[in-house]
C-alpha cells in the first residue's frame, strides 16, 4: 500500500478516536451535572369553556327553586364584536313573584370531583356591572350530594359567594361550609361593620384544595386561606348559582372557564 495513503488512514483513525473519547467526555460531564428534579405538572381533568354555544346535558344539569316570572339559564355570546365569546348565562326576573321566598338557579356538574390528592378549581364570574344589584346573588358550591334544588339545603358543601349591596352597585363576599348540617362563617371581610360593599366585575377565581386546607385567590391576590377545611367530603359536584330577592328586573350574570386541574409531583432523574 502507498505510503502516502497509509499515513493518511492513520490520521483519519486517529482523529476518529479523539473525537470519539471528547463526545464521551463531554455526556459524562453533562450526566454529572443533572441532579434529581422534582417537577411539577397540573393535569386538566375537567374543562368547560362553553366554547360549543350550547348547554351540554353530558356535563351540566339545570337546578332551580322558587317561582320567576322569566329565567335564563343557557349559553350566550357576550362578545359584542365579531369575535365569539360563549358564557354560560343566568337570567331572573321577579317582578311579581311571592315576597317571602328567594330565589335559585344554576347549574350542577353530572360527575362528582375528586380532590382528595389535591385540585384547583378556577372559574370566571361576571357580574355584568348590575345598576341595582341588590340583595342579587352570584355563587359557586362544592356538594358531595346532588340536587336539582338549591345546594344550600344539603347538609354538607363549601361556598365561595358574592351577594349585592344596596343601593346596588356593590357587591360583598362570603365563605362558608356546612359541615353535618351545622353552617359557619369563613369570612365576609368587614361585614357588617362596612356595609358599602366593593365594586367587582369580572372575577377571576382560584380554589387550591386538598385533603386538609384550602386557599381562595380573587383576580391572583389571596381572599382566604386556612390550614384546614374541616370538611368530611373529599369529591363533591360543582354548583354555580344565582338568586334574587321578589320584585326585581331581569338580571343576568356570567360564569365562565371552569377548570379543575389536579396537581401532580413527578421525580425525574
Amino acid at each position: 500500500m502507498n505510503s502516502r495513503i497509509m499515513k493518511k488512514a492513520v490520521y483519519m483513525l486517529g482523529f476518529i478516536f479523539i473525537v470519539a473519547d471528547l463526545f464521551a467526555i463531554n455526556a459524562f460531564n453533562i450526566e454529572e451535572k443533572v441532579s434529581p428534579v422534582v417537577s411539577s405538572k397540573n393535569t386538566s381533568v375537567f374543562y368547560e369553556n362553553f366554547s360549543s354555544g350550547v348547554l351540554d346535558s353530558q356535563k351540566w344539569q339545570i337546578t332551580h327553586e322558587g317561582d320567576f316570572k322569566e329565567s335564563i339559564i343557557d349559553v350566550y355570546d357576550i362578545d359584542p364584536s365579531e369575535n365569539i365569546d360563549y358564557n354560560l348565562r343566568l337570567g331572573i326576573s321577579t317582578i311579581g313573584t311571592i315576597d317571602d321566598t328567594v330565589k335559585f338557579q344554576g347549574v350542577r356538574s353530572v360527575e362528582k370531583v375528586n380532590f382528595s390528592d389535591g385540585n384547583e378549581v378556577s372559574f370566571n364570574l361576571d357580574w355584568n356591572n348590575q345598576s341595582n344589584g341588590c340583595y342579587l346573588t352570584g355563587s359557586f358550591y362544592l356538594c358531595p350530594t346532588a340536587t336539582n334544588a338549591n345546594p344550600e339545603d344539603e347538609n354538607d358543601w363549601m361556598k365561595l359567594e358574592y351577594i349585592g349591596v344596596p343601593p346596588g352597585r356593590n357587591a360583598r363576599s362570603v365563605i362558608a361550609n356546612r359541615i353535618v348540617g351545622d353552617t359557619r362563617l369563613l369570612y365576609s371581610g368587614d361585614w357588617p361593620q362596612n356595609r358599602t360593599g366593593r365594586k367587582i366585575s369580572n372575577q377571576h377565581i382560584k380554589l387550591i384544595l386538598n385533603n386538609k386546607s384550602f386557599k381562595i385567590l380573587e383576580n391572583g391576590n389571596e381572599l382566604y386561606s386556612s390550614p384546614s377545611h374541616d370538611l368530611n367530603f373529599t369529591s363533591a359536584y360543582i354548583y354555580l348559582q344565582m338568586s334574587s330577592h321578589s320584585n326585581y328586573p331581569l338580571r343576568e350574570i356570567y360564569f365562565d372557564n371552569i377548570i379543575v386541574t389536579k396537581n401532580t409531583q413527578k421525580g425525574v432523574s
